[in-house]
């Protein structure tokens, strides 16, 4: 067989013993469809990788949206191997955070959410929002051919359980009540707020107006985006400071120069750009959001942050989903008031408790220790004493600097 010129033969293969330097007895493959995936995948692996036992290995699963993900995972700096050697080698442990290929790989498997779990219809080409599928919890994400795929499913609410028996019922059988590890984050992350500011270039006395959109048609970008950023350009400078983030399908989609150029009016006026995978510490920074239906908005809103609603409705949210009270109860931007005043009204009316409540069942700070749980007893190993609280996200990166 014609090995791929990536192929790998440390630290996995079948000789790699010969030649690995840590006498490691557990290999974990971390399976990143897209740069939306990778974050899932990699606050996962983040709770075994410090294991001296444990040898984690990243690879590239094929997707439609996976522009920039070479760039990326580059960044991570993690051994990686092909999709061809994945497919190919058995590993004691494989998590995913989408589904495309993974009946392919030879290992347990634990299937993750990647943003808010049961909150997104199925999309168009899986019958559209009328055939009533949760996306990642209805039968075609989890089985192939009949045949369930993951050994696990890790959900954040038991809401997403009951999900699991009406549309794929084998699942309910394997899924697990972890909490949500991003929401965790989060929460420890906004004490720090001062550091986030720093790195987003926010000045003493402003406020961070964070601008969060999603990809897609029916998301902010992909609808009468401009009026809005007129009113945000028209705010006073000394008063406010005005951040954008991209959904990675969007910014990577359209490619990052393109979408640089289509804001650079607004650049000029005082915006920041800030990289996809920053949205996190976007939203540790923000002092209120304005977004649409993705799942940046319902984090920012379950994490504390006021929420102001914007761009057109989506036909693709999950009824009683935690994005789906977001829509119902947040305030939408008003063409017809003040925009600065809204923006303080929001500020005032502090956040919305619920939003935190539907997003996960478990108590606050959980979430890595019952993920951890279920990884090491896929993997047959003991597990070390107890992960500790959650650690704050990682300092976003300005995408304009």
């Amino acid at each position: 067989m014609t090995l791929d010129a990536d192929w790998l033969q440390v630290p996995v293969g079948r000789d790699a013993a010969r030649w690995t330097t840590a006498g490691t007895s557990r290999v974990v493959l971390g399976v990143v469809h897209t740069v939306a995936t990778a974050e899932a995948v990699t606050d996962a692996l983040a709770l075994v990788e410090e294991d001296h036992r444990v040898q984690v290995v990243l690879t590239r699963a094929p997707d439609l949206l996976s522009n920039g993900l070479g760039e990326h995972l580059a960044s991570l700096r993690a051994a990686t191997i092909p999709w061809r050697q994945a497919v190919n080698t058995d590993f004691h442990l494989a998590v995913a955070a989408d589904c495309a290929g993974v009946h392919e790989l030879h290992a347990p498997l634990l299937f993750l959410s990647h943003g808010v779990a049961n909150n997104k219809l199925s999309p168009a080409a899986l019958g559209g929002p009328a055939s009533g599928l949760v996306a990642g919890l209805a039968a075609p994400w989890l089985t192939w051919y009949g045949r369930l795929v993951p050994a696990a499913v890790a959900v954040p609410h038991r809401d997403a359980i009951a999900v699991l028996r009406r549309q794929c019922p084998e699942a309910a059988a394997v899924a697990e009540l972890t909490g949500d590890l991003t929401l965790d984050r989060l929460r420890a992350s906004r004490p720090a707020r001062s550091g986030y500011r720093r790195a987003l270039g926010v000045a003493d006395g402003q406020a961070v107006v964070a601008v969060s959109s999603t990809w897609g048609a029916d998301s902010l970008l992909g609808g009468e985006w401009q009026p809005l950023f007129d009113r945000l350009s028209e705010l006073p400078s000394r008063e406010y400071a005005v951040r954008v983030v991209l959904h990675p399908g969007a910014f990577y989609g359209h490619g990052p120069r393109q979408v640089l150029a289509w804001l650079s009016r607004y650049r000029r006026a005082g915006f920041r750009v800030v990289e996809p995978s920053g949205w996190r510490g976007l939203v540790a920074a923000a002092d209120v959001l304005i977004g649409d239906h993705g799942s940046a908005t319902v984090y920012a809103a379950a994490a504390g942050v006021p929420v102001l609603r914007a761009g057109a409705a989506s036909d693709f949210i999950a009824p009683g989903s935690a994005g789906d009270l977001l829509f119902r109860s947040a305030p939408v931007v008003s063409p017809a008031l003040p925009l600065a005043d809204q923006l303080t009204a929001a500020r005032l009316a502090g956040p919305d408790g619920r939003i935190a409540r539907a997003v996960s069942s478990v108590p606050p700070g959980r979430a890595g220790a019952r993920l951890r749980g279920v990884m090491y007893r896929l993997m047959g190993l003991a597990e070390p004493c107890d992960p500790g609280p959650p650690p704050p996200v990682a300092l976003p990166v300005l995408a304009d600097r």
